[in-house]
């Protein structure tokens, strides 16, 4: 039931393996979380309008909204926002040295009276 958005500017350069990265982001949240990784989704949508700053063509941005059913410990959701931070950095490194890459990570919660899923069945 994971939900995970990830946007990022177009200027930024870097071939990236989405399906890579996807894939070591549903491992932290299964290792972490508890999270059972069929229920993970993912998505890239990379933005070509954008506007950062004062709109310098260095400027660049990555944000990763990671939503899951509420429940969790702000401790847990804590610790999964520093390793998936941690985890970006890493992957993005030679583009920090190149742009002014600003990345961030939302971690947040759907009320699960709210939530609807078909077919039904296991919402971790």
């Amino acid at each position: 039931m994971p939900q995970l958005t990830f946007q990022y500017t177009a200027n930024i350069d870097r071939d990236v393996n989405f399906k890579n990265i996807f894939s070591t982001l549903h491992e932290i949240l299964a290792n972490t979380g508890g999270i059972k990784i069929d229920n993970c989704k993912s998505r890239a949508i990379k933005l070509d309008n954008y506007y950062i700053g004062r709109g310098e063509s260095n400027n660049a941005f990555i944000h990763l909204d990671v939503r899951f059913l509420a429940g969790r410990s702000v401790e847990l959701k804590k610790e999964i926002g520093r390793q998936i931070l941690d985890f970006l950095k890493d992957i993005y490194a030679p583009s920090m040295a190149k742009y002014n890459l600003q990345i961030t990570v939302e971690i947040g919660d759907i009320a699960g009276e709210f939530y609807f899923k078909s077919p039904g069945g296991s919402f971790t």
